[in-house]
């Protein structure tokens, strides 16, 4: 073990943190990991395949909001470092904006379709859309810069992003499972009776070789299907309104405070340069440059996922909240092994190999075609493994950094720091939808127009996200990104530093 370099923080600050208060403060990022994955795998087949939008112009929409939402993360940044002044000013700032955040996502879920046309559904979306990503950012960013200030310590830091995105996974898993179950045709009685009717009238008229009846039993199922689905998402809408209050009240009040005091305003030009001072910071930008190639990967995969299972593999909509179930969950059991690894090796080298796993099992996958579901659900289970590590490592890094003496004036601006990080989030998400959805309509799929290329799916689900991780693997293998260790290939590579 290494020992720690000049400038790190003397132990009193290495503060270890009660499991319990540690709990408490991790169970908000439920809610807005519930809140985050919906919007990017959920919005596009809602609005495109149910609602009728086409994914070219969903795909637009994706990006604009982004960008916007984007340019919003240093602003929000800037305020919550101010809000340090006051006892607990993070975390009131996180309760100024949860409204915004469960308001935006129940709308994003619930809109009155009856009442708009498709251009009033598009502004509806657009509106949805700004409000969610405005009220996410403001919680996100102030919520995990209070974490990163909960300690000193080179290994606590990953224990608090750990416990933290357990509760994450626990919320993608959710976000996974609920719109599955609500949208199915069985849930509500009246769906489940015209859809067992309909099955039975496309059987029968099959066997009698009636073409016209069959085509008439499946508009009544596409019909029941159609109501299931806009009404489930209502629902889905609503529920996240008790989930997400009910996930923030033990953060609000009882995350342990920060060990840090407050932030200190430095003598700038402008508060454009107080935006973008952390960036003067080397290692800051190398782990940014990491972070969006390797995050653009899952930007790129999550848009087109549930397409991917019903067009590629055949699979059905419960088919499709195996996979992703199996995905989470072992998203979430891998973090502590990330954790141990990280010890072992450093956190930098154990993303990498979480990088490695993830490009390995979706290559396999690439073979795989209809009949092949549970080779795809085992798959899934591999690159769920890595997710762990793209989520708990990432901003345990950060946190080093953050405090490092790399950051010269920025040293301690945590906030500024998030902001940013927020930003970069939410550009390689923006990236991989911008890319993906577009790409697959260019290639030939695109349900809103009638093509259905799987070719196309194949491509954009596969071989350009293996492609993507390679590069990331690749950046991190060579370059150094955290503050305490060096850089991946010294390390593994059994290079001298």
């Amino acid at each position: 073990m290494q020992s720690p370099p000049t400038g790190v923080p003397t132990s009193a600050r290495q503060v270890k943190i009660p499991f319990g208060r540690l709990v408490a403060y991790s169970t908000l990022q439920l809610p807005l990991a519930m809140a985050a994955l919906p919007v990017v795998l959920n919005v596009p087949k809602f609005y495109g395949e149910t609602l009728g939008l086409s994914l070219a112009s969903l795909g637009l929409f994706l990006l604009v909001t982004r960008v916007i939402d984007a340019l919003q993360d240093p602003v929000i940044g800037f305020v919550s470092d101010r809000m340090t002044v006051r006892r607990n000013g993070r975390l009131l700032f996180v309760a100024a904006m949860l409204p915004l955040l469960i308001g935006g996502f129940a709308a994003l879920f619930f809109p009155p379709v009856d009442a708009l046309g498709k251009t009033g559904l598009q502004i509806w979306l657009l509106v949805a859309l700004v409000i969610v990503h405005l009220g996410y950012s403001g919680t996100s960013i102030s919520y995990h810069a209070h974490g990163a200030e909960l300690s000193d310590d080179y290994n606590e830091r990953t224990r608090v992003t750990v416990g933290r995105e357990v509760f994450g996974l626990t919320g993608m898993t959710l976000a996974v499972v609920l719109p599955a179950i609500l949208t199915s045709t069985g849930f509500f009685g009246d769906t489940k009776h015209v859809a067992e009717e309909a099955r039975a009238a496309i059987l029968a008229a099959k066997a009698a070789g009636d073409h016209a009846a069959t085509l008439a039993a499946q508009a009544q199922l596409k019909a029941a299907q159609h109501s299931a689905e806009v009404r489930g998402y209502g629902v889905f809408g609503l529920l996240f309104i008790a989930i997400g209050v009910l996930a923030a009240l033990p953060a609000l009040l009882r995350s342990p405070p920060g060990v840090h005091g407050a932030v200190v305003r430095k003598a700038r030009r402008s508060i454009f340069h107080d935006f973008t001072a952390p960036l003067k910071n080397r290692l800051f930008r190398r782990l940014l440059l990491v972070f969006v190639v390797n995050g653009s990967a899952l930007g790129i995969a999550v848009s087109v996922m549930l397409f991917y299972v019903e067009h590629v593999l055949k699979g059905t909509k419960t088919d499709a909240g195996i996979v992703l179930l199996t995905y989470f969950i072992a998203g979430a059991a891998s973090v502590p092994m990330w954790l141990l690894v990280s010890k072992r090796l450093s956190k930098a080298s154990a993303w990498f190999v979480g990088m490695a796993l993830t490009a390995i099992a979706m290559s396999v996958a690439v073979f795989f075609g209809p009949g092949h579901l549970w080779l795809f659900v085992i798959a899934s289970a591999i690159t769920g493994l890595g997710l762990g590590a793209d989520y708990g490592l990432p901003p345990s890094i950060l946190a080093d950094i953050i405090n490092a003496e790399e950051g010269a004036d920025t040293k301690g601006e945590t906030g500024a720091y998030f902001g940013l990080w927020a930003l970069a989030t939410k550009l390689a998400t923006a990236v991989g939808a911008a890319l993906s959805l577009p790409v697959a309509a260019w290639l030939g799929f695109d349900p809103g127009a009638g093509k259905y290329d799987t070719t196309a799916l194949v491509i954009v689900y596969i071989v350009m996200p293996v492609a993507v991780k390679i590069i990331a693997a690749l950046l991190i293998w060579y370059i150094r990104i955290e503050a305490e260790r060096p850089a991946v290939r010294h390390l593994l590579g059994g290079k001298p530093a």
